[in-house]
């Protein structure tokens, strides 16, 4: 708001112009008087207090925006494995028992008799019959072979000779060497006996044994009997004993 002394030279200033304008214009007629006009826009600037200043308010904090929290992830479920089967346990096989061979008194089951002494334990070959077979004896030591097949012109010399080759070829680190040959009585019929013993690799003698041959001319079967040890004269008792008590008719 103009305070008084403003409003006052603002007032003069309008009345000496008003005399000067009516100085100006001449003699004649008086002028009248102009009485002042205010001027509007200044009085009413002065008049018009100014408005008190509004005050700005100090501009709100735009809050942060709130951070969105990422959406979780959605577990798929795991699929249940199927159940796997449990395989059924599989039984375990007990092993068949190798049956021990009983000591026996003789063996006449195949048309010949064999008279077994006490320590003998007989094991025929599964099939065996009355025109081929093999029995093999544990005899108190030494090892017994008798075996028999059709005579179709089988020699007891060709039945020694074949079956000294095969101990040979079934034993290529030991050397047999033949000791003895000689004629076998059993019975009435007749045959041959080749004597022989085992040398390692060494040159050690390890043992020996026997082999005799013969026919049964009335059953057309032809023998063999081998007789195998470590001690020569125990391998010799045991043949001789089983050769006395061979013979040819069974039962």
């Amino acid at each position: 708001m103009l305070n008084t002394g403003l409003r006052r030279g603002v007032a003069a200033l309008v009345v000496t112009g008003a005399f000067a304008l009516v100085a100006c214009s001449g003699g004649g007629a008086v002028a009248t008087a102009v009485p002042p006009t205010p001027v509007p826009s200044l009085v009413a600037a002065a008049a018009t207090e100014a408005p008190e200043a509004t005050a700005i308010p100090a501009p709100t904090a735009t809050p942060e925006p709130t951070a969105t929290a990422e959406p979780m992830a959605t577990v798929e479920p795991t699929a249940t494995p199927e159940p796997t089967a449990t395989p059924e346990p599989t039984p375990t096989l007990e092993p068949t028992p190798t049956p021990t061979p009983m000591p026996a008194t003789r063996i006449d089951e195949f048309g010949f008799t064999l008279g077994l002494n006490r320590g003998a334990y007989p094991q025929t070959l599964r099939g065996s019959t009355t025109n081929q077979g093999m029995t093999q004896l544990e005899y108190s030591g030494v090892n017994v072979i008798l075996s028999w097949v059709p005579v179709n012109g089988v020699t007891p010399q060709g039945l020694v000779s074949g079956t000294f080759d095969l101990l040979q070829q079934n034993q290529p680190d030991l050397t047999l060497e033949t000791v003895s040959e000689g004629d076998l009585k059993i019975g009435l019929e007749e045959g041959i006996v080749l004597g022989f013993r085992t040398i390692d690799s060494g040159g050690k003698v390890i043992g020996g044994g026997l082999i005799g041959a013969w026919e049964c001319l009335d059953t057309a079967t032809s023998f063999s009997m081998t007789a195998t040890g470590d001690d020569a004269a125990v391998v010799q008792l045991r043949f001789d004993r089983l050769v006395d008590n061979f013979s040819c008719d069974g039962g």
